[in-house]
């Protein structure tokens, strides 16, 4: 997949490093800074240090402290925009690009059901304006760009390392869930991270088994992530558990910036190691985790290549290697290619997963003149729960209970649904709550043990159940603030 970015070199952040009495290393906390208080730094476009307090004890000793946030979250502060971008201006939306078999657009390995376990998850996070539908593809695009950047890297090294993304399919390929998450404007405008990262956090985005790459449709800062700055090469790192949080603002919605941040919340980069800036990040250029951060700091072209600036750790010596050397340092202190988010080797991509609903004919209780049931089934991934440009199943202005259903020619052995419900804020709005029944041969009937019946707008709301041969099934709604519809059902075995 071919990466189009900007060169990345970064202005200078005015920021004088300070090596602690304790003997930790050099850091990014200013001299002159108290301890508990807030920086005293020249900031610049998103250097925006506000909220932040630098610490040279407990668990962010050395680093900055995000504060008003519910646990402790470490960081090693804002980064500045590459050259190229602006704060200040949103880039953007990526070309459409048509899927090729030499260049598919999809991750290359995926993993698992897509959701268990420890899981990157990219989030959109916006106000009361949304640009989800515009931009989601871009953000696809990013986060599989991103996926590249750790991959190439590994391979450099002789190994493979994929990121582990929440991820669901789309055309039938495997690829990374972008959710649409919706925050007060006062929140995510704020001249402080804190604020945003506890509306995300309320909107249900703290798992402990998660990073969370977050495209924020703001400008405040360039980029900022979090950072444990654990040098311990153990699974009990602090690297190795969430949630964590890596955040883009629109100015720099790119793959380099975004596996920047991403890999600051995976490790990256020790203060004590060989290239160490002092401040979270490398001296020996190029590589997206090298800039000068300080006055002080020296930069080492030692990896000439221009085309490094999207790889990790060029020399493999600072915090990125399959399989460091024994001695070295990455065989004795922490390295982000062990990092558990990650795929390890390259596991097989799942076997293709058949959407059953696309050889059924769809049928409802009642439709819209203006609206189509033939929506449910036709295999358009709908970019929103207010989607205006594809077809729509909806039964405005009819209320109460209603349905969709489902009708193949001969028997089908189901057990798995994915429902993403028509909500445009006026007269269709979310069902109360809805459930699935199958034709037995006689009657509709609950389908036996169902996981459950979220309702989420933006998004598939999955229900598993126990395996039941059909020739019919259906969607059942009962409506709540209005009248009900769906924009498509996805059925598999």
């Amino acid at each position: 997949m071919p990466l189009s970015l900007p060169r990345r070199r970064w202005p200078v952040i005015v920021v004088t490093l300070l090596a602690l009495s304790t003997g930790a290393p050099a850091s990014a906390v200013p001299a002159g800074a108290q301890d508990g208080a807030a920086p005293a730094v020249q900031a610049g476009p998103g250097l925006v240090y506000s909220g932040l307090s630098a610490e040279r004890t407990g668990a962010c000793a050395g680093m900055f402290r995000v504060v008003g946030v519910s646990s402790t979250m470490c960081t090693h502060g804002p980064d500045p925009a590459p050259a190229g971008l602006s704060v200040t201006r949103s880039v953007a939306p990526l070309p459409a690009r048509a899927a090729t078999a030499a260049a598919p657009l999809a991750l290359p390995v995926c993993e698992g059901d897509g959701t268990s376990g420890r899981r990157v998850e990219v989030l959109y996070v916006r106000g009361s304006t949304s640009r989800y539908s515009q931009y989601l593809e871009t953000f696809r695009q990013l986060a599989e760009q991103v996926d590249v950047i750790f991959n190439e890297s590994a391979k450099a090294t002789g190994g493979e390392r994929h990121v582990r993304y929440v991820t669901e399919t789309v055309g039938g390929a495997c690829r990374p869930v972008v959710r649409d998450v919706q925050i007060p404007d006062a929140a995510l405008n704020a001249n402080d991270w804190a604020p945003l990262l506890n509306a995300v956090k309320a909107a249900g985005y703290a798992r402990t088994d998660r990073k969370y790459l977050q495209f924020v449709d703001a400008n405040i800062y360039c980029g900022i992530g979090g950072f444990a700055g654990d040098t311990r090469k153990s699974d009990a790192n602090r690297s190795n558990t969430g949630p964590e949080y890596a955040r883009a603002d629109n100015g720099c919605w790119t793959a380099g910036v975004a596996a920047h941040e991403l890999g600051h919340t995976l490790g990256a980069v020790n203060n004590n190691a060989p290239n160490a800036s002092g401040a979270a990040h490398c001296v020996d250029e190029y590589d997206v985790m090298c800039y000068k951060d300080g006055p002080n700091v020296v930069l080492r072209y030692s990896c000439p290549s221009q085309a490094l600036d999207q790889r990790l750790d060029c020399n493999h010596d600072d915090y990125y290697h399959t399989n460091p050397p024994a001695g070295s340092y990455l065989a004795t202190y922490y390295n982000v290619a062990d990092n558990l988010f990650l795929i390890k080797g390259g596991a097989t991509n799942p076997p293709p997963v058949t959407n059953l609903a696309l050889s059924a004919t769809a049928s409802a209780s009642y439709t819209s003149s203006w609206e189509s049931v033939l929506a449910i089934n036709d295999g358009i991934d709908p970019p929103s729960s207010n989607d205006t440009v594809n077809r729509r199943w909806g039964t405005w202005p009819d209320t109460g209970q209603q349905w969709a259903q489902l009708t193949w020619s001969a028997a089908q052995s189901v057990r798995v649904a994915d429902v993403y419900f028509f909500d445009d804020n006026g007269g269709v709005r979310l069902p109360a709550s809805w459930s699935l029944q199958y034709w037995n041969g006689s009657a509709y009937v609950a389908v036996p043990g169902a996981s459950g019946y979220p309702v989420a707008a933006n998004q598939y709301n999955r229900v598993t159940f126990t395996t039941v041969s059909t020739t019919r099934l259906r969607v059942v709604l009962n409506s709540g603030a209005g009248s009900v519809g769906l924009l498509e059902v996805k059925v598999t075995s």
